[in-house]
């Protein structure tokens, strides 16, 4: 395939949009970026995007640390969509600035807002829920009509200042999962190890373990059919959410995981 898209996410907002983008262009392949991921892309592939979530302000870990490791021959077009939910901070900087230290540059970045859905943090958020989903499908399209005709932009600038409060917090994301709990009413589905990007999760004596590799992107508590995972005494009671069209069994193939 002469086109290639990599996604991270874990609600499935950015998989709903790599999927979008890659229908349009036609000839494109959509790979995860999680854990085990290929870092080596063909010769052949001419465009290349990245269909990223925001966190902290930034990338997740290892989406960044998958931009730094991945390697590309000769790609005509690169672009890099980010996801954000809340405050978008400066992930198309973030992006590349990582790039230009390996001598490469995006040619287009652009973001669209998602649903927010930081748990841990805060409970679903209606009117900010229905407002994105309103408006992506114009927004969506005039990035594919950008992308599509190989347009090129300005990134965003990048500013030092959101890049400290990303340090801070990113830097004990793999330590997230030690807030997990899970209650009596786990069903011992395996859902939540299908869906970990970090492949953190294991299951024993049919219960979750979780091994401090966490990358905070709350798939396991999203898409827990009986809301049986939560984050210490915050998660209990707030509304869970994962794209209506993208669904566990889709998720787990990305990640390698049998249904």
């Amino acid at each position: 395939m002469k086109n290639r898209i990599y996604f991270f996410t874990g609600t499935g907002n950015s998989l709903k949009a790599a999927k979008d983008i890659a229908n349009a262009i036609g000839d494109c392949e959509i790979l995860a970026i999680c854990k085990g991921a290929d870092v080596n892309v063909p010769s052949e592939c001419e465009t290349v995007g990245f269909v990223l979530p925001v966190y902290f302000f930034g990338l997740p870990k290892m989406a960044a640390e998958f931009l730094r490791n991945i390697q590309l021959e000769n790609a005509k077009y690169l672009f890099v969509i980010a996801t954000p939910g809340g405050i978008s901070g400066k992930p198309l900087a973030q992006a590349e600035k990582i790039f230009s230290e390996k001598g490469l540059h995006f040619n287009y970045g652009k973001k669209i807002r998602m649903n927010a859905n930081y748990i841990i943090r805060y409970g679903l958020i209606k009117i900010f829920y229905t407002t994105a989903m309103k408006t992506y499908d114009k927004r969506i399209a005039a990035i594919i009509s950008d992308v599509k005709s190989r347009k090129n932009n300005a990134i965003e600038k990048f500013s030092q200042r959101f890049e400290n409060i990303y340090l801070d917090n990113i830097r004990g994301v793999h330590d997230t999962d030690k807030g997990y709990n899970v209650s009596e009413a786990c069903i011992s589905c395996g859902i939540c190890k299908n869906v970990c990007p970090a492949k953190n999760i294991t299951m024993d004596g049919g219960r979750p373990v979780f091994h401090n590799q966490c990358e905070s992107c709350m798939a396991c508590i999203q898409y827990c059919p009986k809301e049986a995972i939560n984050w210490s005494d915050k998660t209990q009671k707030r509304k869970r959410y994962t794209h209506p069209e993208i669904k566990y069994t889709e998720l787990s193939k990305y990640y390698n995981f049998e249904k």
